[in-house]
């Protein structure tokens, strides 16, 4: 983390702050793109901050509020969000990342793998073995960003609140192996140039991939494509034999 941010467990007297962010990066966005993030009322905030089972997190260069991130560890007698992702697993095993917010004159300064970090130190302090998030599926950049920093689509759906294309990310907090993207035994799934165009395309391929048992576990920057794997390779080939030049997005579906 840079030197001259200070990292900060958000309160009350943190609202318009945090209230004052989030305006000024949904006015950043081209109007098509607002509903990348949640647009939070004050009193959605002010639960977020007086929860006891929330917390909210920030960076402040001096008396600025730069970058932001929620992340809620639910108890087990209470309905979570993102019931419908991971449902066998109790909610005192889970952690969830909700969106990270950087002011857009402080973005490719690894705020966000800050972010990232401080919720994954903290889920682990509350021993919490599972971490998961929802991001919409036309917003890349993000869940691009999560995968690298080790999550793993394993959802790809329609949000059952609002019907909105959404992608289903998870990571398994106890683990800290090392994944190999360039095992022969892993399915390519090419981003193609201009992923944003791609997106419907994508989505489809990303679905049915989900639906039959594979898992996004890395992006290959080199190549951009998306990798995909299933624990039990073999049986799955033989249930949904894949071709993988099928998967990829070549120049002449782009339209």
């Amino acid at each position: 983390m840079q030197n001259d941010l200070q990292l900060k467990k958000l309160d009350i007297k943190d609202l318009s702050n945090l209230i004052n962010l989030q305006d000024k990066i949904i006015k950043d966005f081209h109007p098509d793109e607002q509903h990348f993030i949640l647009h939070r009322t004050a009193e959605d905030f002010m639960k977020a901050l007086k929860s006891e089972t929330t917390q909210v997190f920030g960076l402040y260069d001096g008396k600025n509020l730069v970058a932001q991130s929620i992340l809620s560890l639910p108890n087990d007698n209470q309905d979570r969000e993102l019931g419908e992702f991971l449902p066998e697993i109790p909610n005192s095993q889970i952690a969830i990342y909700k969106a990270v917010l950087v002011d857009p004159e402080y973005r490719g300064k690894g705020l966000m793998k800050e972010m990232l970090k401080i919720r994954e130190t903290t889920a682990i302090m509350n021993n919490r073995s599972t971490a998961i998030t929802q991001i919409a599926a036309d917003n890349p950049a993000s869940w691009i960003n999560a995968i690298r920093h080790g999550m793993e689509i394993s959802k790809v759906d329609f949000d059952p609140e609002d019907n909105a294309k959404v992608i289903y990310l998870n990571k398994d907090l106890t683990s800290n192996s090392q994944k190999d993207l360039t095992s022969d035994k892993y399915h390519n799934l090419s981003l193609g140039k201009d992923v944003h165009k791609n997106i419907p395309v994508l989505f489809n391929k990303m679905q049915q991939l989900a639906q039959k048992g594979y898992k996004a576990i890395g992006w290959n920057k080199e190549t951009n494509n998306l990798v995909w794997h299933v624990a039990n390779e073999k049986q799955m080939q033989k249930m949904y034999p894949l071709n993988t030049s099928v998967l990829e997005l070549r120049s002449s579906q782009r339209t």
